[in-house]
């Protein structure tokens, strides 16, 4: 490795020993060109002197600025010592790549342990539907076994279990819709596609796709606005998919077997920006827990209510908010309700 060294260093150093030397062996022929008898030797030999002291002080922090810099390939704290401006620049360079390196690898890292936690949790929350699912098949079982009960009534409790089946498992489907876009959100610039779009059509396509689980929960949809069409820049699958965990909350949080309950839908607009209201007449959140709503699996006390509770639904909403350059905003009152703003941008 030394021997290494010492061969750069004197590649490094030969075009200056060159000049060096080069210089002086003109200025002896201009000196002897002039014909006076001057004694060069003493000058000569003091200037190679200074030469090799210069050459010996260089190679000294050549040495010492390389070998750290082979050391630190096998140690990640080392020190380069720099003693020139040139080894000074290059150390703030090589510290400069590594920092960054760093907190690549402890994004990424992150991004791994979130990843893991996410699964963990995505596996035991989607647990639960097949579960229940189950038990329902276990119930429809016994109901048909009972071939003297009044057969209309056995037929309205058989339906009333195909439709338990078939809510529980949009559940599964929404977790996996869920899973598979938390998977995606690390690659979200490969999948996005900002464009102007029709937010009337996607918020109507929703509502629609959602017309099961409205009936299933007495819980019904109110356009409040009047608008036929309104323009915004987004992306049109990661808005519906969005809007979707919106309102999938929104009726998760209002049904009251008891009553029918409403979700009223409005748009306020400007030059600039686009404003969506959902809001619902449901439970509420409490005002300690509405601070933390938008945090990954977080609960709260209502997810001790509503037994499905993931607390992913409004986290990936934040998320893909923020990627779409929109702005989401939630006030709740405790018995009263829950407002979901989404405000977009009318322009490029």
């Amino acid at each position: 490795m030394n021997k290494k060294i010492l061969i750069n260093f004197a590649k490094d150093k030969l075009s200056l020993t060159i000049v060096y030397f080069l210089s002086t062996i003109l200025i002896l022929i201009y000196i002897y060109s002039l014909g006076t008898q001057i004694d060069v030797l003493y000058p000569l030999l003091l200037s190679i002197v200074l030469y090799i002291l210069l050459i010996l002080s260089e190679w000294s922090k050549y040495y010492k600025f390389n070998r750290s810099l082979n050391e630190g390939i096998e140690n990640r704290y080392f020190n380069l010592n720099p003693k020139t401006n040139e080894q000074l620049e290059t150390a703030r360079a090589i510290f400069k790549i590594h920092e960054n390196y760093t907190n690549k690898i402890s994004k990424i890292h992150a991004q791994n342990t979130d990843n893991k936690y996410f699964l963990s949790q995505w596996i035991h929350n989607i647990k639960t539907p097949p579960s229940i699912i189950d038990l329902i098949i276990q119930k429809a079982t016994k109901e048909t076994s009972f071939s003297n009960e009044d057969s209309t009534i056995n037929q309205m409790n058989i339906l009333k279990l195909f439709f338990d089946i078939r809510e529980e498992n949009n559940i599964v489907k929404n977790g996996l819709d869920q899973i598979l876009n938390i998977s995606r959100l690390n690659d979200f610039s490969k999948d996005y596609e900002p464009q102007t779009a029709d937010l009337v059509q996607l918020l109507k396509e929703v509502i629609n796709n959602k017309k099961s689980q409205f009936i299933y929960n007495n819980v019904f949809p109110k356009i409040e606005f009047k608008y036929e069409k309104i323009l915004i820049v987004t992306d049109e699958k990661w808005n519906k998919f969005m809007l979707q965990q919106l309102i999938a909350n929104a009726i998760k949080y209002s049904k009251d077997n008891k009553k029918n309950t409403y979700i009223y839908f409005n748009i306020y607009r400007n030059d600039k920006e686009t404003k969506l209201t959902i809001r619902d007449e449901g439970i509420g959140i409490s005002s300690y827990d509405i601070k933390r709503v938008f945090e990954p699996f977080f609960t709260g006390e209502n997810g001790r209510k509503v037994g499905d509770a993931t607390g992913i639904g409004l986290y990936i909403c934040k998320v893909i908010s923020k990627k779409l350059n929109h702005s989401i905003a939630i006030e709740s009152d405790i018995n009263k309700g829950t407002t979901i703003s989404v405000t977009y941008p009318s322009k490029i």
